[in-house]
């Protein structure tokens, strides 16, 4: 039998995001319970200054003043240095949580799982940390901080009398039952905000990057009521939340002043205590209970960060993309077939002689690569196949095609090959000159990928200079080096076409320049960082025939010094490749493009 592991709550969850801020988070609460405690003090001795002045008609001694006014001028440094440290530390906090989110969207993007959105990662990268990074700076500990006062004010007021300790305790007992029933409703709405701005940042995604295409279909006013609904049903979900925060707020406030009417009756016929310290306690009690009921509000209002953290959490825990857990029946004799056939000969069986343990990270062997694909094999969920059983061998400096029909796995081979993701089954294997085969798995990841150049057909070209391109491939490249570069990627800058050189400007996703330039831009950006294995995906797949033939001349120059693996339905493109592979054709239900 398996259990299932106690629920985390994310706010506690990212809390070890935030470790190398350990120390300036405490601080931060000890100057703030610090500043509490100085106002608590403050309203104490002013109330029996005053009492004692209106009643007895005489001053308090000296040393009360004193000790007030020192009393001020701490609170004054305290609140400076608070703002102070807790500015600088939500920014901290902020960077913290944006790293380790990066972190993760490093492992876990591209997913195989289709219900990722880039709209939805971004709210999370941008949105949601913002809204947290004030909770870890300041609220958390001003929830730390009215934890202690609140044992502070039971511990003095037991001390003037245990009845008065119970009736405050009892008070703030009944404070909480009464905003709990508010907290779990509150919670709910809160979530059901929260999935609707999510929803909202995706369609939002979209219809940002889809501008050509809704003005050429005319959807504007389509899009116009989505986008008017989903802001409607945000609206009026936070009225809602907004009115049920109101009725709570009254309800802590019925609920304070009970507290003070108990806490006075109390003081009142408590024998010993002198009629001149009641308000003093009164006071106390009132500047204790502001944070208290404070807290208690956060509390009623958690969700929201809550529903954030557990979105940004999600983002940091995203896995490694790894093959999908299933079990497939008669997966041993499927095994055997040999979809793909090359040649006479079964491959020879794994692991060979030249063959790495598992479990280590190596670097990459030196000299020309290869690549061999022993039954490999790759679902996007268990019931929707993408790759059949492949055995293929690729030696070192060949240049070879890959065809198919469209759903027979082309795009997925080659995210494997460059490994955005890893076979469900079956191994991939680096071959040395040596005769050495290499599995993939055992080899440094970041090291593999900078040998590694993939060129998708809807390659990104971003925000900037044609250089701004180029230099996120390398950012030590030199402006002589990104010179040489371009024409082997067959882009010549031509000064009319390219005014400012390297230097101009192409526009958001490349809007200013051709389809051909762009995949040579791709291409070139690929070769600034030598690799030894370039793939190409269908990059030549919506250029012209002089387009095409200019890209394939610059492959052309990389014979021999570079295997290269392109991916093509275009015969034009695959008879300049060594020799073609065919991809067959998989039956199985429309899914994820492959």
């Amino acid at each position: 039998m398996s259990t299932t592991p106690p629920r985390t709550d994310p706010l506690w969850a990212l809390i070890p995001a935030l470790s190398a801020h350990r120390g300036a988070l405490i601080w931060t609460g000890l100057v703030g319970l610090a500043n509490n405690l100085a106002l608590v003090f403050l309203a104490v001795a002013g109330s029996y200054t005053v009492t004692l002045a209106l009643v007895e008609h005489r001053l308090a001694e000296p040393g009360w003043w004193i000790t007030a006014a020192s009393a001020v001028l701490l609170r004054a440094v305290l609140t400076w240095h608070e703002m102070d440290i807790s500015h600088s530390i939500a920014y901290r906090v902020l960077a913290a949580l944006r790293m380790a989110l990066f972190d993760g969207f490093a492992r876990g993007v591209p997913s195989r799982s289709p219900d990722q959105h880039t709209g939805r990662l971004a709210a999370t990268a941008m949105g949601e940390t913002e809204k947290l990074e004030f909770f870890y700076a300041h609220t958390l500990t001003q929830l730390a901080g009215a934890a202690v006062l609140l044992i502070g004010a039971l511990l003095a007021l037991g001390g003037l009398g245990p009845t008065l300790a119970v009736g405050f305790a009892l008070g703030c007992a009944a404070l909480v039952a009464f905003s709990l029933p508010l907290l779990r409703k509150n919670a709910r709405l809160g979530e059901r905000i929260q999935r609707a701005k999510s929803d909202q940042s995706a369609l939002v995604v979209d219809v940002l990057s889809g501008t050509r295409e809704i003005l050429s279909f005319d959807l504007r006013d389509r899009v116009g009521e989505q986008l008017s609904a989903s802001t409607r049903r945000i609206v009026e979900l936070e009225r809602r939340l907004r009115v049920r925060e109101s009725a709570a707020a009254s309800i802590r406030e019925l609920c304070t002043l009970a507290i003070l009417i108990v806490v006075f009756v109390l003081a009142w016929n408590q024998p010993g205590l002198e009629r001149v310290w009641i308000p003093a306690v009164i006071a106390g009690t009132l500047t204790v209970l502001a944070p208290l009921t404070e807290a208690v509000a956060v509390l009623t209002q958690l969700q929201p960060h809550r529903a954030s953290a557990a979105t940004v959490v999600a983002g940091i825990s995203l896995p490694t993309e790894g093959p999908v857990e299933r079990a497939i029946e008669g997966s041993a004799e499927r095994s055997t077939e040999r979809p793909i056939v090359e040649s006479s000969e079964r491959p020879a069986e794994y692991p060979s002689p030249g063959s790495t343990r598992r479990g280590s990270s190596m670097r990459m062997p030196a000299g020309p690569l290869g690549l061999e694909l022993n039954a490999v094999e790759f679902s996007y969920a268990p019931d929707a196949p993408a790759l059949a059983p492949t055995w293929l061998t690729i030696a070192a400096g060949e240049h070879i095609g890959i065809a198919g029909r469209s759903g027979s796995g082309k795009t997925t081979l080659a995210r494997l090959l460059a490994r955005l993701w890893e076979p469900d089954r079956g191994s991939i294997h680096l071959t040395a000159e040596t005769g050495a085969h290499y599995d993939l798995r055992d080899l440094d990841l970041s090291g593999y990928r900078s040998h590694v150049g993939l060129v998708e057909q809807d390659a990104t070209i971003f925000h900037g200079s044609l250089w701004d391109n180029l230099r996120l491939a390398d950012p030590t490249l030199t402006e002589d080096t990104a010179l040489h570069t371009l024409p082997r990627a067959g882009l010549t800058l031509d000064p009319g076409r390219w005014p400012a050189g390297v230097h101009t400007e192409l526009g958001e996703a490349g809007s200013g320049i051709s389809g051909g330039e762009r995949a040579r831009i791709a291409l070139a950006r690929a070769l600034v960082r030598r690799p030894r294995i370039l793939i190409l995906d269908e990059t030549t797949a919506s250029l012209d025939a002089r387009s095409e033939s200019s890209l394939l001349d610059a492959l052309e120059a990389l014979r021999g010094e570079t295997t290269v693996i392109t991916i093509s339905h275009r015969p034009s493109t695959l008879a300049r490749c060594d020799r073609v592979v065919q991809l067959p054709a998989l039956h199985r239900e429309p899914g994820p493009r492959g």
